[in-house]
């Protein structure tokens, strides 16, 4: 019986004395890989050039992958990927009365019909970079870090506005009723935006994508819950240089006026504009990233 009890307390020490010396941080050789999944990203960003300073926040979102090799206990290289897709569709019912000049003078347009807005774009980026880990935490590891990065961002974008409207000639402030008025617009646009007033004449138009360059200094930590699965957060200040990706987009623009008994006049245009002006711009941010950044030690 006594045998029996001390076999079982060893056994039980050996176990606890293994448990305790589990080794949780990464050590010289290991590899990790991990995810960073934002609950609520907010940007606090000044901007040099128009001494300006914005806040931003988004919902639920991947921010990237990120990879790293421990060249020693303290020091890893790393390699963040990102890729992120964004569609969207945009429908807006146009039931509105507004008045416009078309010669040879003013009209009442009672105009109902719909604009279709589609958007897309896609942005690719790399930023290679290194980390020193300290202290003494058997689970949790602080480190210092530089990385440098890259990426780019391609966009597209449909739009189609279709119209119908009752037309009435104004005179002596009385309403006569004219005919139809028909429109149609569809603008394809690559690299930029083409935004329209309520008179579907352009009032926005820039350049949407984005060439960018940059260097971060990092501050982060992580904490193993198990002997390879870690969390962690991060913190940076980094300073980024943009350039733009020249921008195109078509218009065709349809017309069609019909006078009350009278012959359709039909005006149709098509045309092509790119944007040949390249644009630049550069920031210095201050960025706190609520993540949850999960990852696995090999």
């Amino acid at each position: 019986m006594k045998r029996i009890v001390i076999l079982t307390l060893a056994i039980v020490f050996v176990g606890f004395t293994s448990y305790a010396q589990e080794q949780y941080k990464p050590v010289k050789g290991n590899f990790t890989t991990e995810m960073q999944l934002s609950l609520l990203s907010i940007n606090a960003k000044i901007d040099v050039n128009n001494e300006s300073i914005n806040y931003s926040s988004g919902p639920l979102s991947m921010q990237g992958l990120r990879f790293r090799y421990f060249v020693s206990d303290k020091l890893a290289l790393r390699a963040t990927l990102g890729i992120d897709f964004n569609n969207s569709q945009a429908e807006i019912e146009i039931d509105e009365t507004r008045t416009e000049w078309l010669n040879p003078g003013y009209y009442k347009l009672v105009e109902t019909g719909e604009s279709i807005e589609k958007t897309s774009s896609k942005t690719f980026s790399i930023a290679p970079g290194i980390e020193y880990h300290f202290g003494d935490w058997e689970r949790m590891s602080l480190y210092v870090g530089c990385e440098l990065f890259w990426g780019k961002t391609t966009s597209s974008s449909d739009l189609d506005i279709t119209t119908d409207a009752l037309m009435y000639y104004q005179y002596n402030n009385d309403d006569e009723y004219f005919g139809m008025y028909h429109t149609e617009i569809s603008v394809k646009s690559e690299n930029c935006y083409a935004g329209f007033n309520n008179y579907y004449d352009y009032y926005d138009i820039r350049q949407n994508a984005p060439m960018f360059y940059g260097v971060n200094l990092l501050l982060g930590m992580d904490f193993y819950v198990y002997k390879n699965l870690y969390l962690g957060a991060e913190f940076g200040i980094g300073y980024t240089y943009n350039t733009f990706l020249k921008g195109s987009y078509d218009e065709k623009y349809i017309r069609v006026i019909t006078p009350n008994g009278g012959t359709p006049d039909i005006n149709e245009d098509t045309f092509e504009k790119k944007l040949e002006d390249k644009i630049f711009s550069s920031n210095f941010s201050v960025r706190y990233n609520p993540m949850i950044r999960i990852g696995w030690r090999f």
